[in-house]
């Protein structure tokens, strides 16, 4: 009889924990695996890219370099705004230099500089403007039929000589006492001077100063200008006077500004006491106080009354040569200044014989007086 295996009882499982694993089995849980931080790859620079950044740093180094030459720039022309200030209607002084020795050129004419500058309205002396027009004729008539000394007189001043030795010649050969006014460090100054005193002429410096036009207009070399020191104003007159020879005289050649400043003034007046030289003033502003500087010091003065070449046209200067008499013929004196143009020079010429019946000339030294 054969055996049979008896095959051991299965156990059951618990409901609760057969529920549980039925639970498991068809729900199970997704468990998501952690994310790794992905990391990002750089790529390598272009090509294009690296000349782009080359390029662009060195338009960074240009401009870096350019801001910084402008900004040193502006810091040297501040710099030399504060060291150098510009000072409006001034200039330096000009140094004061020992003239050359002048050698005379074969030409006898040179380009000249700035006459007197006139302004548009006549600035008439005291004698002028107590004159009415016409007047003298008929008041002193019989002036003619004087006798030479009773005559009225009359001085005639030859401004701005020095640069025409020519016409400086001609005027000096006229029947007549005029008294010339050379300019300092003209090409002629020694040789006009020289030659006038041989021809029996006064002689004065025709003193250049400071007109209110400076610096637009130059009064040319050896001016006394109000930028200077008082030493400096005295040491230039004086260097002046001592280089044309034989003075006896000074008249201002512009010297708008100069003549109406009264520091000044005194200054170039006490060189004037001291030297013995009388001083005319040529009236180129009506605010000249030069009267007022004679007269503290006791300087023989006088002043222009007419300009004769004022306009430079034949009918004008006859006209201004009549009112130079008809003044003088009034109050028995006048003071008349020209200047050498040709054309000065023929009408004078012409006018001297009778002018010599009427008036009696004189030099500038007869004119003056104190007061």
């Amino acid at each position: 009889m054969v055996k049979k295996k008896s095959t051991p009882p299965k156990k059951k499982a618990s409901p609760g924990k057969g529920v549980a694993a039925s639970k498991k089995s068809s729900h199970p849980k997704k468990v998501s695996p952690r994310k790794k931080p992905t990391r990002v790859k750089k790529k390598a620079p272009s090509r294009a890219r690296k000349e782009t950044r080359s390029q662009g740093s060195l338009g960074d180094k240009i401009v870096t370099l350019m801001t910084t030459l402008v900004f040193v720039v502006f810091g040297l022309f501040v710099a030399y705004v504060l060291l150098h200030p510009q000072i409006s209607d001034k200039k330096p002084s000009p140094a004061i230099v020992t003239p050359k020795k002048v050698v005379p050129m074969k030409i006898a004419k040179f380009e000249k500089p700035d006459f007197e500058i006139y302004p548009a309205k006549p600035i008439l002396s005291r004698r002028a403007a107590a004159t009415p027009p016409q007047a003298a004729r008929k008041v002193f008539a019989d002036t003619r039929q004087l006798p030479k000394d009773q005559r009225p007189v009359v001085a005639i001043i030859i401004d701005d000589l020095g640069y025409d030795m020519d016409l400086a010649k001609r005027f000096l050969a006229l029947d007549a006492a005029l008294t010339c006014a050379i300019l300092p460090h003209s090409v002629y100054y020694r040789q006009i001077a020289q030659l006038a005193r041989k021809e029996g002429h006064e002689v004065m410096l025709h003193q250049p100063m400071e007109p209110n036009e400076y610096p637009m207009i130059d009064p040319g070399p050896g001016a006394l200008l109000s930028v200077m020191t008082p030493d400096e104003r005295i040491k230039q007159l004086n260097a002046n006077i001592d280089l044309i020879p034989g003075i006896c005289g000074v008249n201002n050649h512009m010297g708008s500004k100069t003549t109406t400043m009264s520091d000044e003034m005194n200054q170039i007046f006490t060189v004037l006491k001291k030297r013995g030289l009388f001083f005319i003033d040529s009236r180129t502003t009506a605010a000249t106080v030069s009267l007022s500087s004679a007269r503290l010091f006791k300087v023989p003065f006088a002043e222009r009354d007419v300009f004769l070449d004022h306009v430079r046209k034949k009918a004008e200067i006859r006209a201004q040569i009549e009112r130079l008499i008809n003044i003088a013929e009034v109050h028995g004196k006048a003071l008349g200044i020209g200047h050498p143009h040709e054309l000065t020079y023929q009408v004078l010429k012409k006018a001297l014989p009778d002018m010599k019946k009427r008036v009696r000339l004189i030099p500038a030294s007869e004119i003056v007086e104190v007061f």
